[in-house]
């Protein structure tokens, strides 16, 4: 592989120097933050009859023929920068050109007018997602995600992009070390407003950590914002089944050198989830379950920093989050054994559950930059450090009326705690000859410790500890990574390989029950390439394709690893398997950009050694058991495809679908597993300007019958609207919104591997109607454009 490395880059280097001989008038368009811009026009003129020689789109760089002894107008434009004009003298070599395209200012009193951001964009590997549209008709960041486009949240808290494999959740470039339930509880407690926007990284670089199958969410919260002293308080009311009250306070202060932030938000929470379950414990006996499980919640987000410029090129920032949240939970769970050969009762059974815990998340970032030139050469530096902790309280009753016996009751205490540390820095050169060189090194140490005691009494009225559920784990992981990658366009073709290097050391013990052990080290090698060139042109406008090729890991985490039982009810627990090993994927993927919009994908996922969660039932007691194992081989393949209503009239609106197809290949159980299956996904925005000050939102996604961790799901899918009315010289909107108008967000399943043959249904508090009240106070943006992308000005 390093072989095939060094190849690539002697290709690029081979290449360039003869591609220097040409001559050419290289051009590079930046932002004002150093990266490439996308989608804007430029126009060459030759002097001094000012004919136009060839009008192009460039995205970050572009290349135009150029005779010698001439002398050229270049003119760039694009929607929401100021229009550029460079003379530009040509001799007896190629020339380079790097223009810094700055936002339109313009001040009417106290308002400021600027370029509205595209609600979708693609940058390179990169799809970017405008959160304000969504966050209107969304009570937390939980619900936000929920709404992203292409994206399919499960009811778990799994993310899932173009693969079956779950994607690797970040929030603010950082990776939670947490398990998706807590993922999720940790989304659910912070302000819908709070999320800026969500970066998906399918197939992400070098620069990326490789564990990252199923590819990246990036939820990147907001932060300070440069306009003087300003701020907003919100309010909002939202019921369906149950209700959820929440409100809140941001306030934003730039003077000189110091900007600085501070919210807060309160939310008062209900939700419920209805299980129904039949399983066959024989061939001719079902356990049937009907579980109804309430969750109020009280949460309260404070997140707040400063950034200090020391100077022009150097700045230092330091960001805090602090997230409480106190929970209670109550489910009631009858449950009947039948003969289906006779449809007799054999059993009537009765659990009840009950759990109190808190928990709480705290976060401390402290980043630096540098600036090193004008053409974007930077060195940023990060240090993190995050506090979980987890407390639950539970008791348990399990009657059982037929046959009649005692009731057997149980309490316990589960205590979670996880301390990570991360170490981060990144440097980017721009070098002569237009090479881009990216390095950077990172460690991530994390350390966990869960402990657990439980009690039971099993009728007499005395408690002895329960050794099956009583239990101590300590867990620490720390792995390390260095990545190189260099990026140069040559002909039109923008190349980007790079490879990253990691070293894993896992060390687990289980003092309690018994004193077992696990250690896992190892190092990979990890390459990525990238390569970027027009197709043809549609509507006058470049078709941009790109394929990408790179290697992944998906690592076990604590919570898969630690073999601790978690109780359910009496006939279902979850428990980890620290047997379990790391799998590896192999991804191709091709994609097609217009106008910066993504509007086609193919790709193919090979993946060994894959674990997913499963479940197995005992063959003495027929209890069954939710934990992770290695399965064997998966070869997915996948396609998206999106069109739309292009922007800039009163309506817009696009839909996309995407189709993947898996084949497994290995055991289930022991058993041999040749399983195949494919499923469509669909989705759509559409958004309506009424008046300038009222807007009607609409949003969906529908996903057929597939399959989901060995799961068949049924056809289920969502339609969320909502209308936002502009008040008080827009400083006010009002936002009303209903989350699954149809009520179709719930599931029906089936699973029939192993021994396992069970079906079912779930549903949650997902049909709600919202009112949301928010008013900005202090400087404000004014819209001047709004659009799922910025169509370029021509001159």
């Amino acid at each position: 592989m390093k072989i095939k490395l060094v190849f690539i880059l002697a290709f690029v280097l081979s290449v360039s120097s003869v591609h220097a001989q040409k001559l050419e008038i290289q051009l590079t368009l930046l932002t004002e933050k150093q990266e490439a811009f996308p989608n804007a026009t430029a126009s060459l003129y030759r002097l001094p009859d000012s004919v136009l020689v060839l009008r192009q789109v460039i995205n970050g760089n572009g290349v135009f023929k150029a005779d010698s002894a001439t002398t050229y107008l270049l003119k760039v434009s694009a929607a929401g920068v100021q229009n550029v004009s460079k003379e530009i003298r040509v001799k007896d070599s190629s020339v380079e050109v790097t223009i810094v395209l700055n936002p339109k200012v313009s001040n009417l009193g106290n308002i400021t007018i600027v370029a509205k951001r595209p609600l979708i964009k693609q940058d390179d590997d990169k799809t970017i997602v405008d959160a304000e549209a969504i966050s209107n008709s969304s009570s937390n960041a939980f619900e936000v995600l929920e709404k992203v486009p292409g994206a399919i949240v499960d009811q778990d808290g799994n993310v899932y992009l173009s693969s079956t494999t779950p994607a690797t959740i970040y929030v603010n470039g950082r990776e939670m070390k947490l398990s998706n339930a807590d993922i999720a509880s940790m989304l659910k407690s912070l302000p819908a407003g709070s999320v800026s926007k969500i970066e998906i990284l399918r197939s992400p670089s070098a620069k990326f950590d490789a564990a990252s199958s199923g590819g990246i969410v990036n939820i990147v919260l907001k932060k300070g914002v440069k306009l003087g002293t300003s701020g907003s308080v919100n309010l909002a009311y939202f019921q369906g089944v149950y209700a959820t009250e929440t409100a809140g306070v941001n306030i934003n202060r730039s003077s000189g050198k110091l900007t600085s932030y501070f919210s807060y938000q309160f939310t008062n929470r209900n939700n419920f989830e209805k299980l129904n379950s039949d399983r066959f414990t024989a061939i001719d006996t079902l356990v049937s379950q009907q579980s109804h499980t309430t969750y109020p919640s009280l949460n309260n987000y404070i997140s707040g920093g400063v950034d200090y410029a020391f100077t022009k090129k150097f700045n230092v920032s330091y960001d805090f989050r602090l997230s409480n949240n106190s929970q209670r939970s109550y489910a009631y769970n009858p449950i009947h054994i039948i003969n289906t050969a006779s449809s007799s009762v054999l059993g009537n059974n009765q659990s009840d559950i009950r759990n109190k815990n808190n928990s709480g998340y705290i976060s401390n970032e402290i980043a630096s930059k540098l600036k090193l030139d004008t053409l974007g050469s930077e060195w940023t530096t990060e240090f993190d450090y995050y506090y979980y902790d987890y407390k639950n309280n539970q008791d348990y009753s399990n009657s059982y009326l037929l046959p009649a016996a005692a009731t057997v009751k149980g309490d316990g205490e589960n205590n979670n705690v996880k301390n990570i540390y991360v170490l981060q820095s990144d440097l980017t050169l721009k070098l002569p000859a237009k090479f881009t060189l990216e390095a950077g090194f990172k460690a991530n140490f994390s350390n966990s410790r869960n402990s657990a005691h439980y009690l039971i009494d099993t009728g007499n009225g005395q408690k002895y500890v329960d050794g099956y559920q009583t239990n101590t784990f300590k867990y620490k992981e720390t792995i390390t990574a260095a990545y190189l990658q260099v990026s140069r366009t040559i002909a039109g073709f923008t190349f980007k390989p790079g490879v990253r290097l990691e070293t894993t050391n896992i060390n687990g013990r289980q003092f309690i029950p018994k004193d077992t052990s696990l250690s896992i080290t190892r190092t990979d090698v990890f390459p990525y390439l990238f390569i970027k060139h027009n197709l043809f042109k549609l509507f006058k406008t470049p078709l941009i394709g790109s394929v990408i090729y790179r290697k992944s890991i998906k690592r076990p985490y604590y919570e898969s690893l630690n073999p601790y039982p978690k109780y359910i009810d009496q006939y279902l627990y979850d428990v980890g398997n620290p047997q379990l090993k790391p799998q590896f994927t192999t991804n191709y993927e091709f994609n097609v950009l217009f106008q910066s919009f993504p509007v086609f994908a193919v790709g193919i996922n090979n993946t060994k050694d894959i674990f997913s969660q499963v479940t197995y039932q005992d063959s003495r007691t027929k209890i069954a058991y939710r934990t992770y194992d290695n399965l064997g081989k998966n070869k997915e393949v996948y396609f998206k495809i999106i069109g739309g209503i292009p922007p800039g009239g009163k309506f817009f609106f696009y839909v996309g679908a995407q189709y993947n197809y898996n084949h497994y290949e290995g055991f289930y159980d022991n058993k041999p597993l040749n399983y195949k299956r494919g499923s469509y996904t669909f989705f759509m925005f559409q958004e309506f300007k009424i008046t300038p000050t009222f807007i009607f939102n609409m949003q969906g996604f529908m996903r057929t019958k597939g399959v989901q961790n060995f799961y068949e799901l049924n056809t289920f899918g969502g339609l969320f609207v909502s209308v936002n009315k502009a008040l008080l010289n827009k400083k006010m909107n009002v936002i009303v919104s209903v989350n699954d108008l149809l009520r179709t967000n719930h599931v029906s399943f089936n699973i029939n591997q192993g021994n396992v043959h069970a079906s079912g249904s779930r549903y949650n508090d997902t049909r709600r109607l919202g009112l949301t009240l928010r008013y900005n106070f202090g400087g404000k943006p004014k819209e001047e454009k709004k659009s799922f992308d910025t169509a370029p000005e021509t001159n």
